[in-house]
């Protein structure tokens, strides 16, 4: 988990955005990509309260679950704690 986080905060710092990050989360760890490892590692990040993320897991794009939120809603969710300043 410590790498993964790593690879985001590089990965962030280098311009990513939400819908990159989670792509290279999901990438990273492959069979093992659940949603609890996914809030995680953004938490873990990037200080995301964990209400926000539970909502982001839904995420069309992941297929977790049964309710499916849009690229745009994910992005807008994620934005707050990932604006590059």
């Amino acid at each position: 988990m410590e790498i993964l986080v790593g690879e985001l905060k590089a990965a962030h710092a280098d311009g990513k955005d939400a819908i990159e990050l989670a792509l290279l989360a999901r990438d990273k760890l492959g069979a093992g990509f659940r949603a609890v490892p996914f809030i995680a590692s953004f938490r873990l990040a990037f200080d995301i309260p964990l209400p926000v993320l539970q909502r982001a897991q839904a995420w069309e794009r992941f297929g977790l679950g049964s309710v499916h939120i849009s690229d745009e809603e994910f992005t807008s969710l994620l934005s707050p704690w990932l604006t590059h300043a």
